[in-house]
């Protein structure tokens, strides 16, 4: 079955919202460590897409319903910071490699090409080796790991910075 990649709307919350907070409350991919209200997500998805503004969410859609969203956000919130962003993957659970993720995350950067953006951030919570395997393919590196940077169900986890530059070094 073919997936639909499109721009995300406020429309798209319910399952934005599902797929985040399946995140949220099962794994320690996502260091939230409570589940996000419909009306928070509603306001957090509004940011995105809009006419002068970088950062963009897309979701992917098969049969009818969305499989998952990818999304760039400004990566810190200090002004020496704004040519760099920070992007997220997330599918539904159980969705994963089945190419969902390579053909949404490759739609984003086609958006981020014609930005200002200089640099891509991921970061990866460890072990993740299906989420390393991804942003590798699509042309990030390594480039620090943080140990035990965050406490999610009652033990730390380390955490894994990607880079990826998106224009040429001027």
């Amino acid at each position: 079955m073919h997936a639909l990649t499109r721009l995300a709307g406020v429309d798209d919350a319910t399952a934005v919202n599902d797929i985040a907070n399946g995140y949220i409350r099962y794994t320690s991919i996502n260091f939230d460590t409570q589940a996000w209200s419909l009306g928070k997500r509603k306001k957090w998805i509004s940011k995105f897409n809009q006419a002068n503004s970088p950062y963009r969410m897309l979701v992917s859609e098969m049969g009818g319903e969305i499989a998952g969203f990818a999304c760039n956000t400004p990566f810190r919130p200090k002004n020496a910071y704004h040519r760099s962003t920070e992007t997220s993957i997330y599918l539904k659970l159980g969705m994963s490699s089945r190419g969902i993720g390579e053909a949404l995350y490759r739609k984003l950067f086609e958006h981020l090409a014609h930005t200002d953006l200089h640099r891509a951030f991921a970061i990866i919570t460890l072990p993740n080796p299906a989420s390393i395997r991804l942003h590798e393919k699509l042309g990030f590196f390594e480039c620090g790991v943080l140990s035990e940077a965050g406490w999610k169900y009652n033990r730390f986890h380390s955490i894994s910075i990607w880079e990826m530059p998106l224009k040429p070094v001027r």
